[in-house]
């Protein structure tokens, strides 16, 4: 090994001693919930931990791909990623990137446990008051029926129903871009710990405190009158016409949740799709203003489509959203406040006149 791969590796420990804290207390936890509640998910955590670390460097390869075919178009598409690719993962890069690379798979696989746990640690009970805020925050109307008269058309839920699933793929091609990048540090470590902080406290405290299920399990929770089911009609008549994938997979976790037999779980409030959109447009407009204008219209579009799919209440976004953003500010301003007392224990940089003198002295001893 390179003798500076040691110092490297520790520099990188040192810089990610916030997030490796966080991830490790959070997966302690996860296996207790896990040991204490088996029966509430399928699999376990090392299968978790194994296809994260698979579908990681999966999709952010598949979007470089992408990019290359795009806007580079070598003449050898494969002699150029596998150039490109080696010359940019030099070992400094790797074992910088070494340890979000090994916490993002147990954070994820942690997330799963707790997801899943959610109807046993609170069963769930908040949807009727979700639907009721909802009507009353929006003059007594549905908020799908506000969006239905402009989105209602079978090709633009389609569209919709792309980017809701292209959030899958852009959220991890990202993350482990930056997970990579030894640029814009600061920037860099307060997406990464909003990130793991938001999904912690957001997508499972709050969204255990307030277990939910979304307009398109409203039915299954309570049988009877069900005021989401126009809009799922509509979803099936539209799936007709285009493929609309949501609901497949809507219908998998239900019959998951039934039978035990998936790990994802079911939870509504708050949106973590719009959190995490939220969060990826805050740390755009930190980079430049097209990455900004752009990832703030893909967040809109996530949040209409969460509620024009049947996923989310509009008021699951709107906390999603306002959460996401309290936990940007204040991870940015714990960060600068650790910086301010980073340079005021540094010792002050000694006048250039100073060190001339102080060299001559020295060299005069000698």
């Amino acid at each position: 090994m390179n003798a500076a791969a040691p110092a490297t590796l520790a520099s990188a420990l040192h810089e990610h001693r916030w997030l490796s804290g966080i991830v490790l207390l959070y997966g302690a936890a996860a296996f207790l919930v896990h040991r204490q509640f088996p029966a509430s998910s399928a699999g376990n955590m090392l299968e978790g931990f194994a296809v994260s670390t698979l579908i990681g460097p999966l999709f952010t390869l598949c979007g470089y791909a992408i990019y290359v075919m795009l806007l580079v178009r070598p003449a050898n598409l494969t002699r150029f990623l596998f150039t490109s690719s080696r010359r940019y993962l030099r070992r400094e890069r790797l074992l910088h990137a070494l340890p979000v690379l090994l916490l993002f798979p147990l954070f994820a696989s942690s997330f799963t446990v707790f997801k899943a746990a959610v109807p046993v640690l609170h069963p769930y009970a908040w949807d009727r008051h979700l639907a009721d805020w909802d009507l009353a925050l929006h003059g007594g109307v549905a908020p799908w029926l506000w969006l239905q008269t402009v989105v209602g058309h079978p090709y633009v839920t389609a569209i919709i129903n792309f980017a809701y699933h292209f959030w899958f793929f852009l959220v991890y091609a990202i993350l482990y871009w930056l997970a990579l990048s030894m640029d814009k540090r600061q920037l860099r470590m307060q997406f990464l710990l909003s990130f793991v902080l938001s999904w912690i406290l957001l997508g499972n405290v709050l969204a255990t405190l307030l277990s939910s299920v979304g307009p398109c399990f409203y039915g299954y929770l309570y049988p009877g009158h069900d005021p989401y089911a126009p809009l799922m009609h509509y979803l099936q008549a539209s799936n007709q016409s285009v493929p609309v994938w949501a609901l497949n997979v809507q219908q998998m976790l239900w019959n998951g949740y039934q039978d035990h037999s998936s790990s994802l779980g079911i939870s509504a409030m708050p949106s973590m799709h719009v959190a995490t959109a939220v969060l990826l447009a805050l740390w755009g407009w930190r980079v430049n203003r097209r990455a900004g204008a752009a990832l703030t219209l893909f967040a809109l579009l996530i949040m209409v489509g969460s509620v024009h799919l049947g996923w989310h209440y509009a008021l699951d976004g709107y906390v999603g959203a306002a959460g996401a953003y309290a936990v940007w500010r204040g991870v940015g301003a714990l960060l600068a406040r650790a910086e301010r007392r980073g340079a005021e224990a540094r010792p002050a940089a000694l006048p250039p006149g100073v060190v001339y003198l102080r060299t001559r002295a020295m060299s005069r001893e000698r």
